[in-house]
C-alpha cells in the first residue's frame, strides 16, 4: 500500500533519522559567501599582492589579476609589451602563486591584453 501524502511530506521534512536536521549557521554563511563570490574577492586581492611583489615596480601597475577558473589564473596586461614580459616570466609567477596559495589549485596562468 502506498504511503499517504501527509506521511511522505513528514518524511521529507524530518530526514532519514526521523528528526529535523539542523545545520549550523556557519555552514549557511559559508554557502552564501561561496555562491555570491564574496570569498573570491579576498583571494584575488591576496593573489594580486603576491603577483605585484614578484613583478616589481615596473610592471606592478600594468597587470591586474582576474578570476581563477578551472585551475587557470587569468592575468590582464595593459599593453602587448607587458603581455610579452608576463609570458617570459610565466613559470616564475606560477611557482610563486602556488607556493603562496597551495590550496588554491592553480595549475596554469592565462594572459590577455585589456585596457583599463
Amino acid at each position: 500500500m502506498a504511503p499517504s501524502k501527509q506521511q511522505s511530506n513528514s518524511r521529507r521534512e524530518s530526514g532519514k533519522s526521523g528528526e529535523a536536521s539542523v545545520r549550523p549557521i556557519g555552514s549557511w554563511v559559508n554557502q552564501l559567501l561561496a555562491r555570491r563570490g564574496y570569498a573570491q574577492v579576498g583571494v584575488n586581492e591576496a593573489m594580486s599582492e603576491v603577483v605585484a611583489e614578484i613583478l616589481g615596480e615596473g610592471l606592478r601597475d600594468a597587470v591586474e589579476v582576474g578570476n581563477l577558473k578551472a585551475g587557470k589564473l587569468h592575468l590582464f596586461a595593459t599593453d602587448s609589451v607587458t603581455l610579452q614580459e608576463l609570458n617570459f616570466r610565466k613559470r616564475e609567477i606560477l611557482q610563486a602563486v602556488i607556493k603562496a596559495f597551495p590550496n588554491s589549485k592553480v595549475v596554469d596562468l592565462r594572459f590577455r591584453v585589456q585596457s583599463r
